[in-house]
């Protein structure tokens, strides 16, 4: 199983997350301050793969060491971004974010 978790800026943390955790982060981040409105997950392959969101939609997203910013349009796309790193699909990922 690859290792993976999910932080938020508040300070919490999971390891071995699911597609459930995104989901309530995602609702959460958008009932949170503004302070700590961001969280990130994390894959880890031979690198660190990360997407970062913050509650206005943008997006840092990490993967080989090489940093992407990205404007989401929406929480759906945010969604979208995330179930495809959590299968580890980061090609795909990359390709959405041109």
């Amino acid at each position: 199983m690859t290792e993976n978790y999910i932080q938020y800026a508040s300070g919490y943390q999971k390891d071995n997350i699911d597609e459930k955790d995104v989901v309530k982060a995602i609702s959460d981040i958008q009932l949170i301050d503004d302070e700590h409105g961001a969280f990130w997950v994390s894959v880890i392959t031979d690198d660190e793969n990360v997407i970062e969101v913050n509650k206005d939609l943008s997006l840092l997203v990490i993967f080989e060491g090489q940093q992407t910013k990205y404007q989401a349009k929406d929480w759906n796309e945010v969604t979208e971004l995330y179930k495809l790193l959590l299968i580890e699909k980061f090609d795909v990922i990359v390709e959405r974010l041109k």
